[in-house]
């Protein structure tokens, strides 16, 4: 397991003390950004970096040159860096602290941790809170009354922060978006309401949820208070509303049940494009963004670009865009997918308008991972539905064929003949009620296939005997127990269990839990050697615990050019509607149609699982 200083979590706050120290100190501006977008970079990623850096390949990670990676490393072996405790060496680490909260920057918090030697890190937020309410920030050169009520009220939101500290998995952020987003249409005025930041993205973990609302009126200054005000108030009015952390004219922010911040920005259509794009992110992509916009003579914001020619007139000077697509073809580049805005190479073949067509949830035909409630004694847990209710559910889905796995049968209590016998009586009565495989679909049923989820032993081994293989199609192997083993001795085992006959899917690989549990560690090098030699696919698991495997290494599978497969794992017939989560990671790794087993046709598939 990673330990706490090592999660994504705490480096990327460690860059951000270093990046804020080098500003203190006045160290080179460049110098400074590197380790901002490093931070950044990190935060997104879905997977530990400790466990990247441990394969050999942290400097593949956007944003970690080569210093930054050698202080990384260095942490990383021994606890500690000379390099990174050398640049923070004489800042109090309660400057570090006061920077977390909303609104105050390095130099602000420094400046207040000096004046008023706040050098406890536990006790800062409360004795600046204290000298706020007796008027005395305001007193400081530079920071006033209203700067005080600001820092007084961001100070209070902070000290009763019993918001949820991890992030939100995926799934659980979009049904709150898509709670709150239904509600706002109800207004009236309420054009078009679009999600943002790394929601937009599908990042696998959420933070805060922003919401944009784009409305006709408001173009002309003059139009805007009444309109925008009243769509404010309504989103203040949210049922689900716990508390109110800020109200403009134009923009707001709630914290709604379970303690999520749910931040609003309303815009007009003139320029929403820009707005939509401008905080979609993330910020390497932006920054990168901007870094082409200014080469061709504009700098770009949220309402618009701004021409750099001065002779250009203050009248005609900036661009507006009601839409994404306005914007980037202004440009010069095609539209970026938001789930690949990450500031990787998708700039450069935008430039060149080789962007790739990314799977959509619409070219899925079938689901290999699910569970009925068929008792076939399982090691794990049983579905809720019956294989007809399976089926129903996939041809309303639209699919052209499904595939059952129960989990297999348990070890203990059963002989290798109960086991097998357990297989034979499963597959007679699947088609006793459905139309056999080696014929075509009927008007009544599905084509379907017959597989079995089965345990991978830490010897490597599968649970399941081989006279049990004579009944199944496929077979998905998954990891389920033994996480700790170190990567030689995981990677030999997961090996050892992808040689065995009819292993055509490796299930939720990295075995990771989100907020709970860290993915294994695998030597993916040759991972992906193997299933692509052995023609075997690799699950992008849809279930909302575990969106895995993780979109980086869906990248670098893919790079590679390993073939995937994205399942729901579903447990009940509601949980087949989780595709979309796994088409997102999808997504997010570049994947193209063609990558993905359960987009091809039945012949295709049926010829790549059975031959």
């Amino acid at each position: 397991m990673i330990k706490e200083a090592f999660s994504n979590k705490s480096i990327s706050q460690l860059l951000r003390n270093i990046a804020a120290a080098q500003l203190l100190k006045g160290h080179n501006r460049f110098r400074i950004i590197a380790y901002q977008k490093a931070a950044d970079a990190i935060e997104s990623l879905s997977r530990e970096l400790f466990d990247i850096w441990q394969e050999g390949k942290i400097q593949r990670v956007p944003g970690i040159g080569p210093g930054i990676g050698r202080g990384l490393s260095e942490y990383f072996e021994h606890g500690e860096s000379e390099h990174f405790d050398s640049i923070t060496e004489g800042i109090p680490p309660s400057v570090f602290l006061l920077m977390t909260v909303p609104g105050i920057g390095p130099k602000k918090a420094f400046k207040l941790v000096i004046h008023f030697k706040l050098m406890n890190e536990k006790t800062v937020v409360a004795e600046l809170k204290e000298i706020a309410k007796a008027g005395r920030i305001a007193e400081l050169p530079g920071f006033g009354e209203k700067s005080e009520r600001d820092i007084l009220s961001s100070l209070t939101v902070f000290e009763r922060h019993d918001r949820q500290e991890e992030r939100m998995i995926l799934p659980s952020a979009i049904k709150i978006a898509e709670d709150i987003t239904t509600y706002m249409k109800q207004h009236p005025l309420v054009n078009h309401v679009d999600v943002l930041g790394s929601l937009r993205r599908k990042v696998s973990t959420i933070g805060d949820i922003d919401i944009a609302i784009c409305i006709e009126k408001g173009s002309d200054p003059s139009e805007r208070v009444g309109p925008f005000r009243d769509i404010i108030d309504h989103f203040l009015a949210y049922p689900g509303k716990r508390s109110v952390e800020a109200a403009g004219d134009q923009k707001a922010s709630i914290l709604a049940a379970g303690n999520v911040r749910i931040d609003l920005r309303v815009q007009p259509i003139a320029t929403y494009g820009s707005m939509l794009q401008y905080f979609t992110g993330s910020k390497a992509h932006n920054i990168k963004l901007r870094e082409h916009a200014l080469r061709k003579g504009y700098s770009l914001s949220e309402h618009g670009m701004k021409s750099l020619d001065p002779s250009v007139s203050p009248q005609d000077d900036i661009v507006k865009f009601s839409n994404e697509e306005d914007l980037y073809s202004f440009l010069d580049l095609q539209t970026p997918a938001p789930e690949i805005r990450e500031g990787t190479t998708e700039i450069e073949l935008a430039k060149k308008k080789k962007l790739p067509s990314l799977i959509k949830l619409a070219d899925i035909r079938g689901d290999f991972h699910m569970h009925s409630d068929y008792d076939l004694q399982p090691s794990h847990d049983r579905g809720a539905n019956t294989y007809q209710e399976m089926m129903k559910k996939g041809q309303e889905l639209g699919y052209a064929y499904i595939g059952f796995s129960e989990h297999n049968p348990k070890q203990k209590g059963l002989s290798n003949e109960d086991v097998i016998a357990i297989m034979k009586k499963r597959k007679e009565y699947i088609d006793t009620i459905f139309t056999p495989i080696a014929s075509n679909a009927t008007s009544e049923h599905l084509p379907y296939f017959i597989g079995l989820e089965v345990d991978i032993l830490p010897s490597g081994d599968i649970a399941l005997p081989m006279g049990a293989i004579d009944y199944v199609d496929y077979l998905i192997v998954s990891l389920h127990s033994s996480f700790g083993m170190n990567m030689t001795t995981m990677t030999n085992r997961v090996l050892k269990a992808l040689s065995q006959p009819k292993v055509k899917i490796f299930g939720h690989p990295t075995g990771r839990l989100l907020g709970k549990r860290d993915g294994v560690d695998l030597d993916w090098d040759k991972i992906f050697s193997y299933v692509i030699e052995h023609n075997q696919a690799l699950e992008i698991n849809a279930g909302p615990p575990r969106l895995d495997l993780p979109d980086i290494l869906v990248k670098e599978g893919k790079e590679h050019g390993a073939t995937f497969i994205v399942n729901t794992d579903a447990h009940a017939i509601e949980h087949m509607d989780w595709m979309q989560h796994g088409v997102s990671v999808a997504r997010r790794g570049w994947l193209k149609k063609k990558d993905v087993v359960n987009t091809w046709s039945l012949e295709k598939v049926r010829e790549w699982m059975i031959g």
